[in-house]
């Protein structure tokens, strides 16, 4: 799990494993300790870290969307 803190709110990117080595990506949008919005699986990915940093773009893009900004 790779969290960041961005624009206020605390976002996640989580890879998880399958049985052929590869990885589901999947994101979390939080503020204040409470889930905003999680993503559906978001692609599959070689690589933990690949899969995470993907996760974590969509909360990026996620809460761009939540402030209005492009």
């Amino acid at each position: 799990m790779s969290i960041e803190k961005y624009r206020g709110y605390v976002i996640e990117g989580f890879a998880k494993p399958l049985g052929s080595g590869e990885f589901t990506a999947l994101g979390r949008v939080s503020m204040d300790r409470r889930v905003i919005e999680e993503s559906d699986a978001l692609g599959l990915y070689t690589t933990r870290e690949e899969a995470q940093r993907h996760g974590i773009l969509w909360a990026q893009k996620y809460v761009d969307r939540l402030d209005g900004s492009h």
